[in-house]
């Protein structure tokens, strides 16, 4: 029996591709410091990473770190800037130093009730703004999509079923606008990380926390919170769902940032949707689960929009100059008020449940717009 040299030349070749095929894979190092449960990581990261997976061909591979299996909560800024992760998510409020601008508008977020209006106007602000752009710049990061929470609401250890009854009462506070509106009904704020809302609550540290409903399930808060009062107290959007190390994004290929950015915005939707379900199936849960409901009266209500109404645009205003130290606070605030009313125009009629038609707005006037070869360079 002869040997086929050629033959063999030909297979040892194509073991070779194969394997060079497999070490070219690229490996995306992501971080998220939310619970698998989370809606934030299982939609926005754990089912993307297949998404992105399979987009790809395989050619793209996420590394997925949840909890604070890489890093803890606030160093998902400086980790991601040293390359420690090379995607992460960060609540922008635990670097204020860091992102003025962004801390200065988050705080427009206690007058604003629907979750995808600024989820979509935030992501094409930081996107397109040559400010934004150029702080994100400075920082050696690259934004690649935003996120807006369900409305935060009050989940207590003691009985609450009014305003009145948060008078005296120490409640966890994301920001100064919500601080401000404790303060106003009688409460004291309290400042701590969301991931400390449980210790807190079960320790006696804090009487009750501000927070999206879903927190009631996923961070499992029903098991020392047995009361909310489901007020709405605003969305959250500091921060960003995905940034990268401007070093790593370098380095790809114009072709697999465009995947990245395609799959980011039809996942940015899916996660929006998925948020908001949790939050609705963890209030109806949680009766299940010792916890009693009690919506906000009409009065408690018109009280928290007229706070909305006259005081959250000054405080933004006041805080973007005095804390933030931001140059043009009120320009930075008209501009995104800008676009978000461009965005209001843009999905005014659209089913929010809509995931296909959602999907091909966002793409349509923000994503698509994007020059994968040259964002982010």
């Amino acid at each position: 029996m002869k040997f086929n040299i050629r033959a063999a030349g030909m297979g040892l070749a194509a073991a070779l591709a194969m394997t060079t095929g497999a070490q070219a894979a690229t490996e995306i190092n992501a971080s998220i410091w939310f619970p698998d449960t989370h809606p934030l990581t299982k939609y926005g990261y754990v089912e993307w990473a297949k998404t992105l997976e399979a987009a790809s061909n395989g050619d793209i591979k996420v590394n997925l770190f949840t909890g604070t299996a890489l890093l803890p909560p606030n160093a998902h800024l400086s980790g991601l800037q040293d390359g420690i992760a090379h995607l992460t998510y960060h609540a922008g409020t635990y670097t204020p130093t860091d992102l003025p601008e962004d801390n200065t508008l988050s705080i427009l977020g206690f007058g604003l009730r629907d979750i995808m209006t600024p989820s979509f106007a935030v992501t094409d602000f930081f996107m397109n703004d040559p400010e934004m752009k150029a702080r994100f710049d400075s920082l050696g990061i690259v934004f690649a999509g935003g996120y807006a929470t369900p409305q935060y609401t009050i989940m207590c250890a003691k009985e609450v079923k009014s305003l009145d009854d948060m008078k005296g009462l120490k409640i966890r506070m994301p920001g100064p606008v919500h601080a401000e509106w404790a303060r106003s009904i009688g409460a004291v704020p309290v400042s701590v990380p969301s991931s400390e809302m449980f210790t807190g609550l079960e320790r006696g540290q804090l009487d009750c926390a501000s927070n999206a409903a879903n927190d009631l399930k996923s961070r499992s808060l029903w098991d020392v919170a047995k009361y909310t009062y489901n007020i709405p107290l605003g969305v959250y959007f500091a921060g960003w769902e995905y940034a990268f190390n401007k070093d790593f994004w370098g380095d790809l290929e114009a072709g697999q940032r465009r995947i990245i950015l395609d799959t980011i915005s039809d996942t940015l939707v899916d996660t929006m949707i998925g948020y908001v379900n949790a939050a609705e199936e963890a209030l109806a849960e949680a009766p299940s689960h010792g916890v009693t409901v009690t919506q906000a009266s009409a009065e408690d209500l018109a009280a928290t929009n007229e706070f909305a109404a006259n005081i959250v645009r000054a405080t933004a205003i006041k805080e973007g100059t005095e804390r933030f130290n931001v140059p043009d606070p009120e320009g930075l605030v008209a501009r995104f008020e800008a676009t978000l009313t461009k965005w209001e125009g843009l999905l005014d009629g659209i089913d929010r449940a809509d995931a296909a038609a959602l999907k091909k707005v966002l793409k349509d006037n923000l994503y698509s717009r994007i020059d994968a070869a040259s964002y982010g360079n």
